[in-house]
């Protein structure tokens, strides 16, 4: 089983798992599991929220004024590596 994948190991909560995978990673995959974090916190879920509230008919007709600077370069070509772990090629 990948190890991307919530389990429920040894009554473990998802935060649990979480925080052992990130103890687990080197200092500098754990600043860009960081930099994640607050991405997701500070920008997709305000997002969200505010193409909900004003309610904008077509995000795709807006895609460059939702656009979000990730500050990893390489984002599109490996998003595979970032999403799932999948080694880049």
């Amino acid at each position: 089983m990948p190890s991307y994948i919530i389990r429920e190991e040894e009554n473990m909560t998802v935060k649990q798992q979480l925080m052992k995978e990130i103890e687990d990673l080197p200092l500098d995959a754990q600043e860009k599991v960081l930099k994640l974090v607050h991405f997701v916190k500070e920008e997709i879920l305000v997002l969200r929220e505010k193409i909900f509230t004003e309610k904008k008919g077509n995000a795709l007709a807006d895609v460059d004024k939702i656009a979000i600077e990730t500050g990893i370069q390489d984002l599109a070509e490996h998003h595979d590596h970032y999403l799932y772990g999948i080694s880049k090629r």
